[in-house]
């Protein structure tokens, strides 16, 4: 590692000291699960719903199948090892650190993504502001390896930020690099995982860049002469920096040893409680989301945080803690990738709303080109759905589950992940307001001749103390013509109601207040 990244870590070291051992407000959290697990869901976010984010950066260059194209570049069993080699050559001669000047960012504008971000309805928005190949999208002062020192020559995150609070937008702020410790050896796979003797020394015998100690600092590995402690320190400066230099409202992490150890549980648990103190100070509500990786276990107990399911894997049909999934647009790759294909706004609002109707919410993935620019069809996707929440998201928005979720045949949403691509009129979903005064059904397709029937709001459920008093169709404010018995509620869809239509949804007006009793 060279020295000047030395000398910069050891600056930072006695700047957190020091502030340690100046006076502060006392801390309104202590670095225990208990405490930590006491706090509640901040409203903002109970009512927000929908975010978004960018997977975005120096692998943005190749813009090849994956994300994980630094680490696979290196693997000579993989097809991106071919790929690189026939494109950019050897990694010996072109290693990951190459694309770094190539990542110039030039049509970067973050005013356009944070008025595009707005008029998708996101009602929080941000980035991952470092991935697993450890390049930084701020100014740090921390790592060399960022930004605004080298590629774009620009503070990438801090000037989004800016621009997305301009558009009166809450931030998020995803890390992925807490598995960066030994990732980009082909023979390892994160975490600080061991190599053994044997594959070290092949590895050492390519020539490779990433076991050069001079870069060590990005690659970060044993063989480059790294230690996992070290790259653990480091790793904490650099989240307790975007914290103080950016306040975000919302912090991610991908899956890590958060509780493995005695040592990186109480880094942990240091710098969560960091961020609530730190946020107690600015006087405002932040959380944290709690993700549940692969091995089947949240990174932080289960009682913390908002639960974060990706792509909604594993994820049950209902979960009784405040949850979210984050999504992508595409059906591959979460960065931008040469020949991606992307999910339809029909698919991704179904899919949202059933989400809403279950208590939860959607963090979604847009991936822009290395330049900075947003393909065409992510959107025209990402508008669509803007259009439908602005004339339907008071059925979303500040909202809050039903006693029932809705009805449909769900086995067709469900495998390991939940999918949205077979919703149709059969799929209905309730949601209803915080003062439990109004029901919303939400219909994923056009009634087949405009006539539909709610069989869960047959006169022989409760809806309400004095029934129903009224249905309109939120979509131009259309009454409804509506009949209800034992059978059902049965609606006529009004004249002039255009049958291409993502969703539709309706305000059930009652006498008295909603039933809540299951």
């Amino acid at each position: 590692m060279r020295t000047k990244t030395i000398l910069r870590m050891a600056l930072f070291g006695l700047l957190v000291a020091a502030a340690c051992c100046a006076p502060a407000q006392a801390a309104v959290f202590e670095p225990t699960w208990e405490s930590l697990c006491a706090r509640e869901m901040p409203e903002w976010l109970q009512d927000a719903k929908f975010g978004i984010y960018t997977h975005w950066g120096v692998y943005s260059v190749p813009a090849y199948q994956t994300e994980w194209y630094p680490k696979r570049m290196y693997d000579e069993k993989s097809p991106i090892y071919k790929h690189h080699v026939a494109t950019y050559g050897d990694p010996k001669e072109f290693g990951y650190r190459k694309f770094v000047p190539l990542f110039k960012a030039e049509k970067y504008d973050p005013a356009k993504w944070a008025k595009l971000m707005k008029a998708t309805g996101a009602k929080y928005a941000g980035m991952a502001v470092v991935h697993h190949d450890g390049f930084l999208l701020w100014d740090s002062d921390v790592n060399r390896w960022n930004a605004k020192n080298m590629g774009p020559k620009r503070d990438c995150y801090g000037e989004y930020v800016q621009a997305l609070r301009a558009e009166g937008l809450k931030t998020i702020a995803t890390f992925h690099h807490i598995r960066t410790f030994n990732w980009y050896l082909p023979a390892a796979g994160g975490f600080g995982g061991r190599i053994d003797a044997a594959k070290a020394q092949a590895i050492r015998e390519k020539g490779w860049d990433l076991t050069d100690p001079q870069y060590g600092d990005l690659y970060w590995n044993v063989l480059a002469g790294g230690k996992y402690e070290d790259f653990l320190t480091e790793w904490q400066a650099k989240v307790r920096e975007v914290i103080d230099k950016y306040r975000p409202d919302l912090l991610w992490f991908d899956g890590g040893l958060f509780r493995d150890e005695p040592t990186s549980e109480q880094v942990a648990l240091k710098l969560l409680a960091y961020y609530h103190n730190r946020a107690a100070q600015w006087g405002k509500p932040v959380d944290v989301l709690n993700k549940l990786p692969t091995n089947g276990i949240f990174n932080f107990p289960r009682d913390y945080g908002v639960l974060t399911f990706e792509e909604g894997r594993d994820r049950l049909a209902w979960v009784d803690r405040p949850w979210i999934d984050d999504m992508k647009i595409s059906y591959r790759g979460w960065c931008y990738i040469q020949g991606q294909t992307y999910k339809t706004a029909n698919e991704v609002i179904d899919g949202l709303i059933d989400r809403v109707a279950r208590g939860g919410g959607l963090l979604f993935n847009f991936s822009p080109k290395a330049d900075g620019t947003v393909p065409e069809e992510q959107k025209k996707v990402m508008l669509e759905m803007g259009d439908w929440l602005k004339t339907n998201g008071e059925a979303i928005y500040a909202t809050r589950p039903w006693k029932v979720v809705g009805e449909g045949d769900e086995t067709k949403l469900r495998a390991r992940s939940w999918k949205f691509i077979n919703c149709d009129s059969s799929d209905i979903r309730f949601t209803r307001s915080k003062d439990a005064k109004t029901l919303y059904a939400i219909v994923l397709g056009y009634p087949k001749n405009g006539k539909l029937r709610i069989w869960t709001l047959s006169n022989q459920t409760r809806i309400a103390e004095g029934g129903i008093k009224s249905v309109t169709l939120i979509d131009g404010e259309r009454p409804v013509t509506w009949r209800r018995n034992g059978m059902g509620l049965y609606l006529e869809m009004p004249s002039g109601v255009d049958q291409n239509d993502l969703a539709y949804a309706f305000r059930i007006n009652v006498n008295g207040k909603l039933d809540m009793s299951r």
